[in-house]
């Protein structure tokens, strides 16, 4: 009994301890992310306060939605009436509730141009460590989520609301990388910088580490089959439901691979792939869905992803040639 007393003791007197060292943190990680965020997180962070009006946007009458593929690959201070909220790792469910959020304060655009690869409609990989920790996704927005998911579907892992709570909670673990990255408190000017530049880049986003050429394979080349997750398909028809709604043209199209990658696709992965986007051409008619999957010579590319500088001008005169004519 004695030796229960003491353990209840020196438990009480670590929570004590313990406790002003949690307030302290919770505090630094919820009203301190410029000074701790790396660029990933600085970019959703920003989204989240573009969203909210912190940082003005011009009037945008074409939104690019999709992930980094995108952002790498479109020059957007080229295009007129143009504005991105592309970020990487996006899948179906973060760019619905991006563009949801982007209209309760700003004007409906004519055109959203939406770009998602294979990969993310597969697997999820921004939900938790960025849109959730960044808040860009709402308890009620979550808790739709919850309700659209079925019950085989492992695709926000085996714990979600426990994930959300500690996401909430400001877990150490989710957030001591960035902190430690920038020791504490130098990361302020880095992210002040960069949220400029993506200003100035109309929603764009520098992608970092890029070389003059690349011929290591991307992700999509590990799948035998094109297999969506229920959760981000069920996402993806909402999200053409909801602009059709609202009377907003849509042009979905997929980015360039590395020719290397392209060549050592499997072809059932393709063929599935297609007929995935040739019955939501057929069921949305009045949109333009691309079903191609394509390839850029290597040299344009900076990783086995994303497409480098070279890559970048020429996917933007491509799109500027073709994309804006399909749709004026």
């Amino acid at each position: 009994m004695k030796k229960y007393s003491e353990i209840k003791h020196i438990f009480k007197k670590g929570i004590i301890y313990l406790l002003p060292l949690y307030v302290l943190w919770f505090l630094y990680i919820e009203f301190m992310p410029m000074y701790y965020n790396r660029p990933t997180n600085t970019r959703w962070y920003f989204l989240k306060e573009t969203l909210a009006g912190k940082y003005k946007i011009q009037k945008a009458n074409k939104i690019f939605l999709g992930e980094s593929r995108l952002n790498a690959g479109i020059n957007f201070t080229k295009i007129p009436g143009a504005y991105s909220f592309a970020s990487g790792g996006s899948t179906p469910v973060e760019m619905y509730y991006i563009l949801k959020q982007y209209l309760q304060k700003h004007h409906k655009p004519d055109t959203i141009f939406y770009s998602i690869s294979p990969r993310f409609f597969s697997e999820m990989f921004a939900f938790w460590h960025y849109a959730v920790r960044n808040n860009v996704i709402s308890y009620s927005e979550f808790e739709e989520i919850l309700s659209e998911k079925v019950k085989q579907d492992t695709v926000l892992g085996r714990f979600a609301k426990a994930d959300y709570f500690l996401y909430k909670a400001d877990y150490l673990a989710y957030y001591q990388d960035d902190v430690l990255y920038n020791y504490v408190f130098t990361g302020y000017n880095e992210n002040k910088k960069m949220i400029a530049e993506m200003q100035q880049m109309k929603g764009g986003r520098p992608h970092p580490g890029l070389r003059d050429s690349c011929s290591e394979l991307n992700y999509e080349t590990k799948y035998s089959h094109f297999i969506p997750a229920p959760l981000l398909e069920n996402y993806f028809d909402k999200t053409l439901a909801f602009y059709k709604e609202q009377d907003i043209k849509l042009i979905f199209f997929s980015m360039p691979m590395n020719s290397s990658s392209f060549e050592k696709l499997n072809p059932e992965f393709v063929r599935e792939y297609q007929r995935f986007m040739q019955k939501y051409q057929q069921k949305y008619p009045e949109f333009n869905i691309s079903d191609s999957l394509y390839a850029y010579p290597d040299t344009l590319f900076g990783d086995a992803s994303h497409l480098n500088l070279k890559g970048k001008e020429k996917f933007t005169e491509l799109f500027l040639s073709e994309f804006i004519k399909i749709n004026n």
